[in-house]
């Protein structure tokens, strides 16, 4: 689980994962987005987990990177 302020994305592929840790949303979000899109490009399917201390921030985060997620496999 992530400490107080700190937010953390596990993000899986069918051979590899990776922890991203950031204190903020934004800075969080733009490394799990990097990681996402170079994963793609890979072909590998991938799955994202979010946790930290504020709920509603775990929630957007969430729904930003499902929507990363499904552009990057609709391209």
């Amino acid at each position: 689980m992530a400490d107080d302020g700190l937010y953390e994305i596990r993000i899986t592929t069918g051979e590899a994962g990776a922890i991203l840790r950031a204190a903020t949303e934004r800075a969080v979000a733009a490394k799990a987005e990097t990681l996402i899109r170079r994963a793609h490009s890979r072909g590998a399917a991938i799955g994202v987990a979010v946790t930290g201390s504020d709920g509603q921030a775990v929630r957007r985060l969430e729904l930003y990177l499902a929507d990363v997620v499904s552009d990057v496999e609709r391209s």
